[in-house]
């Protein structure tokens, strides 16, 4: 009983219980003639009668015949479930390449030189050929070169791992256009394992690439169009006392070059980044937008301002914040306007303490700041205002460097130091293409400056 359910137990299946059975019968044939011939010396003769005279022979003739018998059932049933399982797999076959032909996406299998041996209905539309016609063509006869290059290491890729590559971008020609394509690609092997060349998918995404360029231009214009609206209204608080000039224009790209100067240094690798970049460059300009707050008679006066008037100025940096501040109130999410807020409130503010609005020393003072007071002081110092003639770039740069460690931070300055010849590149620039605009609106800003001189 043990030994039968311990056959049971590991699921010995129909063959092996016919050899089983051909042995037990030839094992009880020989016990049933032991036993005879221990209690029957003599043979007896009705034996002798029912098998004949040659008993030894018929005997083994009967379990050869028994064997014959149960082997050759062994090997029907063998043969049989042989059929049964090929016409499963012919049928699973006929289901694969059924549900193959159906699917949208192109499903293809090539060669290892890139023949095609199979495509489906897909792939047939997909690259603009038949079937029939795609039989005796090779796959990279469709593909332009960059995307050819691709396919070659993704095959390649595939034969030396074993292991498939589940996406990959490339650009078929049919017919004169471009397809945008994202493939897979795995090995092909035969029903004995051997390697005979590749299979994979082909989804068309030129229609969602297109849609994809679309999108980013749209975000392209509108960033665009949000610079210009940002510079415009920064421009409203400059046209008060800077004149219709460059001077923004100048002091964001002086601030981006710091920033990405100050970037190679160690301490500041992650924290500015080229967001960060972007960000300072886009709110540099908005770093007095406070004077729109200031009286005329204050921010456009001659002389020299009195402690009141110098105390009324300072404001224009508390207005300015508080501005940006409720503008970002109204955002979700991190933008630009972070880093405005944090420039407009405190670009005044000086690395030994004594700036204001709030006396912020060193470190204290945010890093964007810090910078742009750089950038605004040597831009003031180079460009002529109506209250005082312009320094050239060399007293400029006498002076700066004067105030490294007191008025500016000296890894700013140092970055400056390293920038200097570029920078005044960028001002030479930027001043020629000042002088070329039609000076109307000086015009009407000597106006204010008289008006404001008369109060």
């Amino acid at each position: 009983m043990r030994i039968f359910r311990r056959l049971r137990s590991t699921h010995v299946d129909m063959a092996d219980s016919m050899v089983l059975t051909a042995i037990f019968l030839a094992a009880a044939y020989w016990g049933l003639e032991a036993l005879i011939n221990l209690f029957s010396p003599e043979e007896i003769s009705i034996y002798r009668e029912l098998f004949g005279p040659n008993v030894g022979d018929m005997g083994m003739r009967i379990i050869v015949l028994c064997l014959f018998l149960i082997f050759g059932s062994h090997v029907q049933f063998t043969i049989n479930n042989r059929k049964r399982a090929e016409q499963a797999l012919r049928e699973s076959e006929e289901k694969y390449r059924t549900i193959l032909e159906s699917i949208e996406e192109g499903y293809y299998e090539v060669d290892p030189e890139g023949r095609f041996t199979f495509a489906n209905d897909s792939t047939s539309r997909i690259l603009g050929q038949s079937k029939s016609d795609l039989l005796q063509m090779n796959i990279h006869q469709f593909l332009m070169d960059e995307s050819d290059r691709t396919l070659i290491d993704t095959f390649g890729q595939c034969r030396r791992t074993g292991r498939p590559v589940k996406a990959f971008d490339c650009e078929l020609q049919r017919e004169g256009v471009v397809l945008h394509i994202e493939g897979s690609a795995s090995p092909l092997h035969s029903r004995t394992q051997a390697w005979i060349g590749f299979r994979g998918l082909l989804r068309d995404r030129t229609e969602k690439k297109r849609l994809e360029m679309e999108l980013l231009e749209s975000l392209r214009k509108l960033q665009h169009a949000r610079a210009a609206t940002i510079l415009g209204l920064a421009k409203l608080a400059e046209y008060r006392d800077e004149g219709t000039g460059t001077h923004l224009e100048r002091i964001r790209e002086y601030a981006r070059l710091l920033a990405e100067e100050m970037a190679k240094l160690p301490i500041y690798r992650g924290q500015i980044d080229q967001r960060y970049i972007e960000d300072i460059y886009q709110s540099a300009i908005l770093h007095d937008i406070g004077k729109v707050g200031i009286p005329d008679a204050v921010l456009l006066k001659p002389g020299e301002l009195t402690d009141e008037e110098f105390e009324v100025i300072k404001c224009h940096t508390v207005f300015g914040g508080d501005a940006i501040t409720a503008i970002q109130s109204q955002i979700e999410g991190r933008s630009f306007l972070n880093i405005g807020r944090e420039i407009a409130y405190n670009h005044h503010e000086k690395w030994d303490g004594s700036g204001y609005p709030r006396g912020l020393r060193g470190s204290d003072i945010p890093l964007a700041a810090r910078i742009v007071a750089v950038a605004d002081v040597y831009d003031a110092l180079t460009t002529k205002r109506f209250y005082k003639e312009a320094f050239s770039h060399a007293k400029a740069i006498q002076i700066i460097s004067s105030l490294r460690g007191t008025h500016f931070d000296p890894e700013v300055v140092d970055a400056f130091m390293v920038l200097e010849a570029q920078l005044n590149r960028i001002r030479e620039e930027k001043l020629r293409h000042e002088k070329k605009v039609i000076p109307a609106a000086p015009v009407c800003q000597q106006g204010l400056h008289q008006a404001a001189a008369g109060m």
